[in-house]
This record gives C-alpha cells, sequence and structure tokens, in this order.
C-alpha cells in the first residue's frame, strides 16, 4: 500500500519528468512523418494568416502531423503559444498551416541525456538515504526507467 505523501510527490514530480524527457530539435526533413510530435514558431505573416482560425497573436503551434504537403502542414493541435507567452492546451483539432507562414519547424525528440540527469538529480539522495545502500538504488533507477519507457510509449 503506497502512503498518500508518496503519491502526492508522485504527482507533482510527473509533469517534470515527462518534460524533462523530450526535447525540440530542429526538422531534420522536409516531409516529416505522420504523427510526429511538431513546434511551429509563425513568422509575422503566419500571425497574421493563422488568427482567423486560431486566434490573434498565436506564435507557437505544437501538435501531432496529420500530413503534410508541399504548401501546408496539417496538425491535430495539443496546444499553442501566443506572443505573450501565454500558453492555452487545446484538444486534438485539425488546423492546416501554409509553409509560408511557419517561420521555424521543430520535432520533439526523446532526450536520454536529460532524462538520465532528470532521475539522477531526483532519485539518488532520497533512495541511498532512506533505504540505503546500491541494490535499492538500482530498483529504483529500474523502476524509474520503466515508467519513463511507459509515458513515452
Amino acid at each position: 500500500m503506497r502512503s498518500p505523501r508518496l503519491c502526492s510527490w508522485g504527482s507533482a514530480l510527473l509533469p517534470a519528468l515527462v518534460a524533462g524527457c523530450y526535447t525540440y530539435a530542429p526538422l531534420s526533413t522536409v516531409e516529416p512523418v505522420p504523427e510526429t510530435q511538431l513546434a511551429l514558431v509563425l513568422s509575422d505573416v503566419g500571425r497574421v494568416g493563422a488568427g482567423t482560425s486560431m486566434g490573434p497573436g498565436i506564435a507557437r503551434v505544437e501538435g501531432a502531423l496529420i500530413g503534410s504537403t508541399d504548401s501546408e502542414y496539417t496538425l491535430r493541435i495539443a496546444g499553442v503559444t501566443d506572443i505573450r507567452g501565454r500558453e492555452s492546451r487545446w484538444s486534438g483539432e485539425q488546423v492546416s498551416l501554409r509553409r509560408t507562414w511557419v517561420g521555424n519547424a521543430y520535432e520533439r525528440r526523446f532526450s536520454k541525456p536529460r532524462t538520465y540527469l532528470l532521475v539522477g538529480a531526483l532519485f539518488p539522495g532520497g533512495v541511498v538515504g532512506r533505504r540505503g545502500g546500491k541494490s535499492a538504488m538500482k530498483r529504483t533507477l529500474l523502476d524509474s526507467e520503466r515508467t519513463m519507457i511507459a509515458i513515452r510509449s
């Protein structure tokens, strides 16, 4: 049986763990594969063009690629960030954006180094201090790795 304190810590750390596992890198291909997680930073022209369908002042759009042509990206939108930095979550609405509206395109990638650093920063002191020994640390790191793999899937 898990203690309420452990569950509350787990729910508090989960967003940080998930965020730490991924990074955005410049899009490596002109024709990305469908279901690739993208972040599209809009140009000034793009903010004006997308404003009619997505609202004014959109700076960045994140979501899963449904498809692309030589002239547009079609995404299932997960969220947007406006020019003031405010984030809004979306629930998968399908939107097409012209490529000429996009200043920079990034893809979301799993980052092993960031994940290892985050797990190392979060777990070793508490595990060794409370349970003592390397075997407890190994068990915790293995459990953490399984959790991250499950989150990533």
